[in-house]
């Protein structure tokens, strides 16, 4: 009984720090809502802040080379 309620602490608190990391960062959102465009309009797949690499697409290139204002 002791080790089924530590595996449910244990549980319940990965998965409130699963949730918390997996949300998008501020940028992405400001960059969504200033240019009308989806997160996945310049990203392969909306990237995780750990993410090294921002999985970018033509576009998405585009738009970082220009000062993050989208290419005319």
């Amino acid at each position: 009984m002791r080790m089924l309620k530590a595996g449910f602490v244990l549980g319940t608190a990965l998965g409130v720090a699963l949730l918390f990391s997996a949300t998008p960062s501020n940028a992405t959102q400001k960059y969504a809502k200033e240019t009308g465009k989806k997160c996945l309009d310049c990203h392969t797949k909306v990237p995780k802040k750990s993410d090294k690499d921002h999985l970018l697409t033509e576009l998405g290139k585009k738009f970082a080379e220009n000062d993050h204002k989208l290419p005319k």
